[in-house]
């Protein structure tokens, strides 16, 4: 093996464990952005069930024509 050979292997490896470090950093950055978003999710998933059963919210549903309209009993 020449000079030439060992310095491309050890730059080779040290791009490859740069490599490395960036992606373990991008996973951790984006595990941490997915947790806060399920929990935002989940938050407005709440709200909504809450919303709901206070009354108040008329649901719709839709017809042959293509047209949404009040159910039957929920205005």
């Amino acid at each position: 093996m020449g000079l030439s050979t060992l310095v491309a292997l050890l730059v080779a490896l040290l791009i490859g464990l740069g490599v490395k470090s960036i992606a373990k950093d991008w996973r951790k950055k984006f595990a941490e952005d997915d947790k806060a978003a399920e929990q935002r999710r989940r938050a407005q998933i709440e709200r909504n069930k809450a919303e709901v059963k206070s009354g108040g919210v008329v649901e719709l549903e839709k017809g042959d024509d293509g047209v949404y309209r009040p159910k039957p009993g929920s205005e």
